[in-house]
Protein backbone atom coordinates (compact mmCIF):
# COMPACT_ATOMS: atom_id res chain seq x y z
CA UNK A 1 0.00 0.00 0.00
CA UNK A 2 1.53 3.32 -1.00
CA UNK A 3 1.98 6.27 1.36
CA UNK A 4 -0.78 8.30 -0.28
CA UNK A 5 -3.36 5.64 0.50
CA UNK A 6 -2.14 5.40 4.12
CA UNK A 7 -2.63 9.13 4.61
CA UNK A 8 -6.03 8.88 2.99
CA UNK A 9 -7.08 6.13 5.43
CA UNK A 10 -5.80 8.20 8.32
CA UNK A 11 -7.70 11.28 7.19
CA UNK A 12 -10.93 9.32 6.71
CA UNK A 13 -10.53 7.71 10.13
CA UNK A 14 -10.03 11.12 11.75
CA UNK A 15 -13.19 12.33 10.03
CA UNK A 16 -15.13 9.26 11.14
CA UNK A 17 -14.04 9.64 14.77
CA UNK A 18 -14.89 13.33 14.71
CA UNK A 19 -18.40 12.62 13.47
CA UNK A 20 -19.00 9.74 15.88
CA UNK A 21 -17.87 11.45 19.10
CA UNK A 22 -20.95 12.89 20.80
CA UNK A 23 -20.70 15.95 23.02
CA UNK A 24 -23.13 16.77 25.82
CA UNK A 25 -22.85 19.96 27.83
CA UNK A 26 -22.85 19.60 31.62
CA UNK A 27 -22.95 22.08 34.48
CA UNK A 28 -19.19 21.96 35.05
CA UNK A 29 -18.02 21.27 31.52
CA UNK A 30 -18.94 18.61 29.00
CA UNK A 31 -19.35 14.89 28.46
CA UNK A 32 -17.69 13.16 25.52
CA UNK A 33 -19.21 9.86 24.39
CA UNK A 34 -16.60 7.90 22.43
CA UNK A 35 -17.44 5.64 19.46
CA UNK A 36 -15.51 2.68 20.93
CA UNK A 37 -17.40 0.14 23.01
CA UNK A 38 -16.92 -1.51 26.36
CA UNK A 39 -17.33 -5.27 26.68
CA UNK A 40 -20.91 -4.85 27.90
CA UNK A 41 -21.81 -2.95 24.71
CA UNK A 42 -21.70 0.57 26.17
CA UNK A 43 -19.89 3.62 24.85
CA UNK A 44 -17.40 5.18 27.29
CA UNK A 45 -18.65 8.52 28.60
CA UNK A 46 -15.83 10.87 29.62
CA UNK A 47 -16.60 13.85 31.84
CA UNK A 48 -14.40 16.92 31.38
CA UNK A 49 -14.75 19.50 34.16
CA UNK A 50 -12.85 22.76 33.88
CA UNK A 51 -11.73 23.71 37.39
CA UNK A 52 -9.47 26.66 36.48
CA UNK A 53 -8.42 28.48 33.33
CA UNK A 54 -5.81 25.85 32.52
CA UNK A 55 -6.75 22.94 34.74
CA UNK A 56 -9.24 20.17 33.94
CA UNK A 57 -10.49 17.13 35.80
CA UNK A 58 -11.22 14.28 33.40
CA UNK A 59 -13.13 11.34 34.90
CA UNK A 60 -15.80 8.66 34.45
CA UNK A 61 -18.06 10.04 37.23
CA UNK A 62 -17.77 6.70 39.01
CA UNK A 63 -19.88 4.99 36.34
CA UNK A 64 -17.56 1.98 36.04
CA UNK A 65 -17.75 1.34 39.79
CA UNK A 66 -21.51 1.94 39.71
CA UNK A 67 -21.89 -0.64 36.95
CA UNK A 68 -19.93 -3.10 39.05
CA UNK A 69 -22.31 -2.60 41.96
CA UNK A 70 -25.29 -2.96 39.63
CA UNK A 71 -23.93 -6.37 38.61
CA UNK A 72 -23.44 -7.38 42.24
CA UNK A 73 -19.66 -6.99 42.13
CA UNK A 74 -18.17 -5.11 45.09
CA UNK A 75 -15.10 -2.88 45.00
CA UNK A 76 -12.98 -4.97 47.34
CA UNK A 77 -9.46 -4.03 48.42
CA UNK A 78 -8.11 -6.50 45.85
CA UNK A 79 -10.18 -5.05 43.03
CA UNK A 80 -9.36 -1.49 44.04
CA UNK A 81 -5.66 -2.33 43.84
CA UNK A 82 -6.16 -3.86 40.39
CA UNK A 83 -8.00 -0.76 39.19
CA UNK A 84 -5.29 1.49 40.63
CA UNK A 85 -2.50 -0.45 38.94
CA UNK A 86 -4.35 -0.53 35.63
CA UNK A 87 -5.10 3.19 35.78
CA UNK A 88 -1.47 4.02 36.58
CA UNK A 89 -0.27 2.07 33.54
CA UNK A 90 -2.69 4.00 31.33
CA UNK A 91 -1.82 7.42 32.74
CA UNK A 92 -4.75 7.86 35.14
CA UNK A 93 -5.59 7.19 38.78
CA UNK A 94 -8.43 5.34 40.49
CA UNK A 95 -9.53 7.33 43.53
CA UNK A 96 -12.81 7.65 45.44
CA UNK A 97 -14.46 5.18 43.08
CA UNK A 98 -13.55 7.09 39.91
CA UNK A 99 -11.03 6.81 37.11
CA UNK A 100 -9.65 10.32 36.79
CA UNK A 101 -6.86 12.55 35.54
CA UNK A 102 -6.06 16.13 36.49
CA UNK A 103 -4.35 17.93 33.64
CA UNK A 104 -3.78 21.20 31.82
CA UNK A 105 -5.12 21.96 28.35
CA UNK A 106 -2.02 20.64 26.59
CA UNK A 107 -2.56 17.15 28.05
CA UNK A 108 -6.35 17.11 27.77
CA UNK A 109 -6.57 14.75 24.79
CA UNK A 110 -4.28 12.16 26.38
CA UNK A 111 -6.29 12.35 29.60
CA UNK A 112 -9.57 11.73 27.76
CA UNK A 113 -8.15 8.68 26.02
CA UNK A 114 -6.65 7.35 29.26
CA UNK A 115 -9.97 7.51 31.13
CA UNK A 116 -11.76 5.97 28.14
CA UNK A 117 -9.34 3.04 28.14
CA UNK A 118 -9.82 2.59 31.89
CA UNK A 119 -13.58 2.42 31.40
CA UNK A 120 -13.27 -0.21 28.69
CA UNK A 121 -10.79 -2.41 30.53
CA UNK A 122 -12.63 -2.03 33.82
CA UNK A 123 -15.50 -4.06 32.42
CA UNK A 124 -13.31 -7.17 32.48
CA UNK A 125 -13.96 -7.13 36.22
CA UNK A 126 -17.66 -7.50 35.55
CA UNK A 127 -17.81 -9.98 32.71
CA UNK A 128 -14.95 -12.07 34.08
CA UNK A 129 -16.15 -11.96 37.68
CA UNK A 130 -16.76 -15.21 39.49
CA UNK A 131 -18.16 -15.13 43.02
CA UNK A 132 -15.45 -15.85 45.57
CA UNK A 133 -16.17 -15.74 49.27
CA UNK A 134 -12.55 -14.90 50.02
CA UNK A 135 -12.96 -11.74 47.93
CA UNK A 136 -15.88 -10.49 50.01
CA UNK A 137 -15.49 -6.84 51.07
CA UNK A 138 -13.95 -6.45 54.51
CA UNK A 139 -16.82 -4.12 55.46
CA UNK A 140 -19.33 -6.96 54.96
CA UNK A 141 -17.25 -9.36 57.01
CA UNK A 142 -16.89 -6.88 59.83
CA UNK A 143 -20.60 -6.03 59.79
CA UNK A 144 -21.55 -9.70 60.00
CA UNK A 145 -19.11 -10.17 62.89
CA UNK A 146 -20.32 -7.17 64.88
CA UNK A 147 -23.96 -8.09 64.45
CA UNK A 148 -23.26 -11.71 65.42
CA UNK A 149 -21.54 -10.62 68.63
CA UNK A 150 -23.40 -11.93 71.65
CA UNK A 151 -22.98 -8.91 73.90
CA UNK A 152 -23.37 -9.45 77.67
CA UNK A 153 -26.12 -6.82 77.64
CA UNK A 154 -28.77 -5.57 75.24
CA UNK A 155 -27.23 -3.50 72.48
CA UNK A 156 -27.95 -1.90 69.13
CA UNK A 157 -25.40 -1.84 66.27
CA UNK A 158 -25.46 1.02 63.79
CA UNK A 159 -23.25 1.36 60.68
CA UNK A 160 -21.56 4.53 59.40
CA UNK A 161 -22.10 6.67 62.48
CA UNK A 162 -21.11 10.32 61.96
CA UNK A 163 -19.72 12.28 64.92
CA UNK A 164 -18.83 15.96 65.19
CA UNK A 165 -15.35 16.74 66.42
CA UNK A 166 -13.97 20.13 67.34
CA UNK A 167 -13.29 21.03 63.71
CA UNK A 168 -14.57 18.26 61.45
CA UNK A 169 -17.07 15.46 61.10
CA UNK A 170 -15.79 11.89 61.35
CA UNK A 171 -17.34 8.51 60.62
CA UNK A 172 -17.04 5.27 62.57
CA UNK A 173 -17.80 2.19 60.49
CA UNK A 174 -19.84 0.56 63.26
CA UNK A 175 -20.94 1.60 66.73
CA UNK A 176 -22.43 -0.64 69.41
CA UNK A 177 -24.86 1.31 71.61
CA UNK A 178 -25.99 -0.21 74.94
CA UNK A 179 -29.76 -0.30 75.41
CA UNK A 180 -31.29 0.42 78.82
CA UNK A 181 -28.03 -0.35 80.63
CA UNK A 182 -25.25 1.97 81.85
CA UNK A 183 -22.50 0.47 79.66
CA UNK A 184 -20.00 2.10 77.34
CA UNK A 185 -20.57 2.79 73.67
CA UNK A 186 -17.99 0.91 71.55
CA UNK A 187 -16.85 2.38 68.23
CA UNK A 188 -15.18 0.39 65.45
CA UNK A 189 -13.07 1.78 62.62
CA UNK A 190 -11.78 -0.19 59.62
CA UNK A 191 -8.36 1.07 58.53
CA UNK A 192 -7.01 0.21 55.08
CA UNK A 193 -3.38 1.12 54.31
CA UNK A 194 -3.92 2.46 50.77
CA UNK A 195 -0.83 3.78 49.00
CA UNK A 196 0.50 5.63 52.05
CA UNK A 197 -0.06 3.81 55.38
CA UNK A 198 1.56 6.55 57.47
CA UNK A 199 -0.90 9.10 56.07
CA UNK A 200 -3.79 6.78 56.97
CA UNK A 201 -2.42 6.50 60.49
CA UNK A 202 -2.17 10.28 60.76
CA UNK A 203 -5.78 10.62 59.54
CA UNK A 204 -6.82 8.31 62.35
CA UNK A 205 -4.69 10.36 64.71
CA UNK A 206 -6.51 13.51 63.62
CA UNK A 207 -9.84 11.82 64.36
CA UNK A 208 -8.65 10.93 67.87
CA UNK A 209 -7.34 14.45 68.47
CA UNK A 210 -10.39 16.22 67.03
CA UNK A 211 -12.94 14.39 69.19
CA UNK A 212 -11.12 15.19 72.42
CA UNK A 213 -13.23 17.14 74.88
CA UNK A 214 -16.38 15.72 73.25
CA UNK A 215 -18.59 12.87 74.43
CA UNK A 216 -17.10 10.69 71.68
CA UNK A 217 -13.67 10.74 73.30
CA UNK A 218 -15.08 8.43 75.96
CA UNK A 219 -16.08 5.76 73.44
CA UNK A 220 -13.62 2.82 73.49
CA UNK A 221 -12.24 2.43 69.96
CA UNK A 222 -11.54 -0.85 68.18
CA UNK A 223 -9.37 -0.43 65.06
CA UNK A 224 -9.40 -3.20 62.45
CA UNK A 225 -6.26 -2.92 60.31
CA UNK A 226 -6.27 -4.71 56.96
CA UNK A 227 -3.17 -5.77 55.00
CA UNK A 228 -1.18 -5.31 58.17
CA UNK A 229 2.00 -6.57 56.50
CA UNK A 230 2.08 -3.35 54.43
CA UNK A 231 1.86 -0.98 57.42
CA UNK A 232 5.11 0.47 58.70
CA UNK A 233 6.05 -0.04 62.34
CA UNK A 234 5.56 3.66 63.00
CA UNK A 235 2.06 3.67 61.45
CA UNK A 236 1.03 0.60 63.44
CA UNK A 237 2.28 2.13 66.67
CA UNK A 238 0.27 5.31 66.07
CA UNK A 239 -2.93 3.32 65.65
CA UNK A 240 -2.21 1.05 68.60
CA UNK A 241 -1.50 4.02 70.85
CA UNK A 242 -4.75 5.78 69.91
CA UNK A 243 -7.04 2.74 70.17
CA UNK A 244 -8.51 0.83 73.07
CA UNK A 245 -7.86 -2.35 71.08
CA UNK A 246 -6.68 -3.34 67.60
CA UNK A 247 -7.12 -6.29 65.28
CA UNK A 248 -4.41 -6.77 62.66
CA UNK A 249 -5.31 -8.86 59.61
CA UNK A 250 -2.91 -9.94 56.89
CA UNK A 251 -3.85 -10.09 53.21
CA UNK A 252 -5.71 -13.31 52.48
CA UNK A 253 -6.66 -13.80 56.14
CA UNK A 254 -9.68 -11.47 56.14
CA UNK A 255 -12.05 -14.24 57.22
CA UNK A 256 -10.26 -14.25 60.59
CA UNK A 257 -12.08 -11.06 61.61
CA UNK A 258 -15.27 -13.08 62.02
CA UNK A 259 -13.69 -14.83 65.00
CA UNK A 260 -11.42 -12.07 66.25
CA UNK A 261 -13.98 -9.26 66.43
CA UNK A 262 -16.46 -10.99 68.79
CA UNK A 263 -13.55 -12.06 70.99
CA UNK A 264 -12.14 -8.54 71.14
CA UNK A 265 -15.54 -7.01 71.81
CA UNK A 266 -16.03 -9.46 74.69
CA UNK A 267 -12.76 -8.21 76.21
CA UNK A 268 -13.73 -4.57 75.74
CA UNK A 269 -17.20 -5.08 77.25
CA UNK A 270 -15.96 -7.04 80.26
Amino acid sequence: MNQTNCHSIRDSLVGFLGEEIRVIESEDGCVLVLPSKTLDDRHPAIFVDQRMDDYFLVHDAGKTAAELYAQGVHITDTREEAFSEMAERLGAVFSKGMFQVGCNRADLHQAILAVGQCESLGMWHILGHKPDFSDEPIFSRVERSVRAWNAPYENRVEPRVSVQGGNSKHVFDFVSFPVHVPREVIALKILRPGDDPISKAKEYGYLALDIRATQYEQWPRLAVMTKVETWSKNAREIIQRLSSATIEVETGEEEAVETLIPQKLDEMAA
